[in-house]
């Protein structure tokens, strides 16, 4: 028998080629490949927020699997950047897509859970599966009725209308000029997906596409939430005193503070408006120099941003009642806007 042409099975062995193998340019090059590739089908702002982190998380499963032969190794890194997408880049945490992301490693850390926290817990980032469910005490095998049981007997937290109040005042402590209405929205959207409602709930609830959501979601929390979390809970709590100066709700509106001619921001059960205060020309009228207040409210229409307003009355008569009514008047208006 010619054996010449027979090849060793170490030899074969020797032949597969593995991640260990690679040098670290090598190495890079591969992870980026399959970073492009995952992200092949997403905006440019996708891009700019996740490359980097997704190739670190690309490199590190080449890594855990560098003994293992290539082929497997890229199959086992696709899948990690798919489960990185589902949960960090469309935000869905929560069915059987959420269990095959703790299954490897990854979960998103709920924003209620650590708004209370001081700087020393980041804001985002992963988790590993045993710290997840050691906080959760949630196994990794599906049991929906044990985990019903659990959440029944948890103690109750805070309530989504508290979140938001809170995320609220914190924006406003934090922002500088900005329209009520975008404080409102970017507050809105924060409280919603930190209280695990999918991105397709949010731009419906908002009326927004998924990339402005996107924007305004990242954006605030970089530019105010996170620089909120690094100050000292003396600092937090100025912060939050500042907000609750600049913003009133309508159930917490005293009559004299309404009277009172300074412009205030009011957050009532269906929107938020400004209420502004002026006074009158002498030339107008046996009313010269009365102080009146007006309701109103912007919104963006075809790129333009529109005011409309309603006439409250002259201060001293102002009630909570005709403040009520004029709002859902103002929101007539803006609705044949957009008619």
């Amino acid at each position: 028998m010619n054996t010449h042409n027979c090849i060793p099975s170490t030899d074969l062995t020797e032949a597969e080629v593995t991640p260990a193998q690679w040098n670290q340019t090598e190495l890079l090059q591969r992870a980026g490949g399959l970073v492009r590739e995952a992200l092949a089908s997403q905006p440019t702002h996708v891009w700019r927020m996740h490359r980097e982190d997704m190739l670190q998380t690309a490199v590190v499963a080449f890594l855990e699997q560098a003994d293992q032969p290539a082929g497997y190794a890229y199959a086992t890194v696709r899948g990690t950047l798919k489960n990185y997408r589902w949960v960090h880049i469309r935000g869905l945490n929560g069915g059987w897509k959420s269990l095959a992301c703790i299954k490897h490693g990854y979960s998103v850390m709920n924003f209620a859970d650590v708004l209370p926290e001081t700087a020393d817990e980041p804001l985002d980032g992963p988790q590993t599966a045993a710290e997840t469910l050691s906080a959760r005490q949630w196994e990794n095998v599906p049991r929906p009725v044990e985990w019903a049981v659990l959440r029944r007997q948890a103690a109750p937290g805070q309530t989504q209308a508290e979140i938001l109040r809170e995320v609220l005042y914190i924006l406003a402590g934090m922002s500088g000029n900005f329209y009520p209405e975008q404080l409102y929205r970017a507050a809105l959207i924060i409280t919603l997906l930190g209280r695990d409602y999918t991105w397709e709930h949010v731009e419906e609830r908002t009326g927004l596409s998924f990339a402005e959501v996107y924007d305004i979601y990242w954006g605030w929390r970089k530019r105010y939430l996170n620089p909120y979390l690094q100050f000292s809970p003396l600092h937090q709590e100025m912060i939050k005193l500042r907000g609750r100066m600049r913003i009133t709700f309508f159930e917490e509106l005293d009559p004299a503070f309404l009277n009172t001619a300074v412009r205030k921001m009011v957050v009532f059960p269906h929107g938020i408006y400004t209420i502004i205060y002026k006074q009158r020309s002498r030339s107008a009228g046996r009313r010269a120099g009365q102080v009146e207040a007006s309701l109103q409210k912007m919104r963006q229409v075809n790129g333009q941003k529109l005011l409309r307003a309603m006439h409250l009355g002259p201060v001293g008569d102002l009630t909570k009642e005709r403040l009520y009514e004029a709002s859902f008047a103002v929101e007539r208006k803006l609705a044949a806007l957009s008619a």
